[in-house]
């Protein structure tokens, strides 16, 4: 008995297992994410450049329009002080930060450096340690007067560092930041075929030739816009330049736009509009020479549909001497924390022989600090939210942009792309005079705080949810709607189950930056809306030295488990660092 095979197939059924949308659906959804997105964005925006051409209103009210703030902030004496240091510590820093970053990436991806994995230690520490809490840590170990580590150091050469100064400043930045960069190039230097260097290398060329001649020019576009990236970071900084800079009279932009409005009895917010606008617009410049310098490294694609395998150069037996670097690295992150867990025992460190007396006092200042549970609750509730609909917006935008052939799509990519350029503390000056002149009601509360965090790292999460889905062949989708899945049921049997490592890593991404962001929350709390990042800050203004210690040593522990307990489970779903 043979069986023939059907000389036709048949038609594949009308009614179809899942929930489709309407032909309306996806014009209607993009509709209402660019409201969405547009409303969390625009108005804040448009609101603060309004204020800068109209001084001398109130709080609540715009006076005549005016070039007049900005002629009084550019003759200000002041304004060419805090140009000239942002400038300086934006220049230092990036560059030192490139120069540490490339080398970490260097020689985690083209060489056979022992303990990488130390790299990655690197990284997880610089996630994981709230930039204030670095910086006091940086204040205990090399701080005037009182450093526990400037002694010894100068008994023994003579000399010691004082981290409140520019150089100071620069070098802890940079450092922070170096994480970053080998993150953004390891890639690309992993990428790139080794097989041109060592044809040059076997037609005799040297290694300096090779480095100027081949490496350096297939490097360049990808060097040139992470540059061009930490630049733009580094006009943005505010705790480093706050904490380490404001004692050593060392003042930048974002700093400077903090104190006007804090120090002030009545603050100047056309002023401080002002400064934000030109910032603003100064870091439009350097965001569209990134997307130009990103789009140049197509040019340079050394990696095709052959085989192809990145070769590691053999270091001998440097490869031990670069092991033995990165561990000295690596203490430079630890090192500031166990500072302040140790100072937060033992006050008296440093300041004679011997630890001084063991006490914790400061843990029980700690506990009778005012409202000290609200700030962890509120600081919790704020970055699981913040990361919640942050992830959420941006996967359904992602979704409209890269799956449907809605018109005009791209500008949502726009939109939400819109606050990479602007600082943290000039977006909270734009909510602050926003929900000061529109009668929403959510100023003084945390609403304000979440509205601002969506905001502010909606780019950074589409960065990790666009790509992603960019990977996943649409003929998937396709295949789904031939077998009869409607839309919702390809998106959540299929879509969300491969995109689960990169939501998880957008989550992640925002909910730490949230919870300790103090930028945009010393903008924006009040009295009955105290977060983790003002409780520090306030310690550091009240001069509770103790008290900020113990603060930061159960905040830094906290994170480091929580962080490592994330990343874990982020792991298990596939997501890499």
């Amino acid at each position: 008995m043979t069986a023939t095979a059907p000389t036709t197939l048949p038609r594949a059924r009308a009614t179809r297992t899942g929930f489709t949308l309407p032909r309306f659906g996806s014009n209607a959804s993009f509709f209402v994410i660019v409201v969405v997105a547009a409303m969390l964005v625009l108005p804040p925006l448009v609101l603060m450049i309004w204020t800068s051409f109209t001084p001398g209103g109130s709080v609540t009210e715009s006076g005549a329009i005016s070039l007049g703030a900005y002629r009084d902030l550019v003759a200000s004496d002041s304004f060419k002080d805090v140009a000239w240091d942002t400038a300086v510590f934006t220049v230092g820093a990036s560059v030192l930060a490139l120069a540490l970053g490339s080398a970490m990436a260097w020689f985690v991806a083209r060489t056979n450096m022992a303990g990488k994995g130390l790299v990655y230690a690197c990284v997880f520490f610089s996630f994981a340690i709230p930039g204030m809490i670095e910086a006091t840590g940086w204040i205990l170990l090399f701080g005037k007067g009182a450093g526990i580590a400037r002694g010894p150091i100068e008994d023994l050469i003579g000399w010691a560092p004082v981290v409140q100064s520019m150089p100071g400043i620069i070098i802890i930045q940079a450092w922070s930041w170096a994480p970053m960069v080998f993150l953004l190039l390891v890639g690309p230097f992993r990428a790139m075929d080794a097989s041109l260097e060592e044809s040059a290398l076997t037609s005799g060329a040297r290694r300096s030739t090779v480095l100027r001649r081949i490496s350096g020019p297939l490097l360049a576009p990808s060097i040139f816009a992470v540059l061009i990236l930490v630049v733009v970071r580094a006009v943005q900084a505010f705790e480093i330049p706050l904490f380490l800079g404001s004692s050593a009279g060392i003042r930048t932009f974002t700093t400077e736009i903090y104190s006007s409005l804090r120090k002030s009895f009545r603050p100047d917010y056309a002023t401080a509009a002002a400064f934000g606008t030109m910032l603003v617009v100064v870091l439009s410049l350097g965001l569209y020479l990134y997307h130009r310098a990103t789009k140049l490294g197509s040019r340079f694609a050394t990696v095709t549909g052959k085989a192809f395998r990145a070769r590691e150069a053999d270091l001998g037996h440097w490869r031990w001497v670069a092991g033995g670097v990165t561990f000295l690295i690596l203490l430079g992150y630890v090192a500031p924390v166990l500072a302040m867990v140790m100072t937060s025992f033992w006050p008296q460190l440093g300041q004679g022989d011997g630890l001084g007396e063991f006490t914790m006092k400061n843990y029980e200042q700690v506990a009778d600090y005012r409202g000290i549970w609200d700030g962890v609750t509120n600081s919790l509730y704020v970055g699981v939210v913040s990361a919640t609909w942050a992830t959420l917006l941006c996967l359904v935008a992602a979704y409209i942009i890269v799956r449907t052939k809605v018109r005009g799509r791209q500008s949502l990519d726009h939109i939400l792309s819109v606050p990479m350029v602007i600082p943290g503390t000039v977006l909270g000056l734009a909510f602050l005079i926003t929900f000061l002149r529109v009668p929403i009601g959510i100023y003084g509360t945390l609403w304000i705080l979440v509205f601002a965090f969506v905001a502010h790292y909606a780019p950074y999460s589409m960065r990790y949810l666009q790509p992603a889905l960019l990977q996943i062949s649409p003929d998937i989708d396709d295949s789904s709607r031939v077998a009869g899945a409607g839309t919702l049921t390809v998106f959540r049997r299929i879509l969300f189950p491969l995109l689960m490592p990169a939501i998880i890593g957008s989550w992640l991404y925002v909910f730490f930056h949230a919870f300790r962001d103090v930028s945009i929350a010393s903008m924006l709390y009040t009295a009955a809306t105290p977060v983790v990042a003002t409780q520090l800050l306030d310690m550091w203004k009240d001069g509770t030295a103790g008290a900020l210690s113990a603060y930061g040593s159960m905040l830094s522990g906290a994170s480091i488990v929580i962080g490592g307990l994330a990343f874990w489970l982020a792991k298990r779903f596939g997501f890499k660092l």
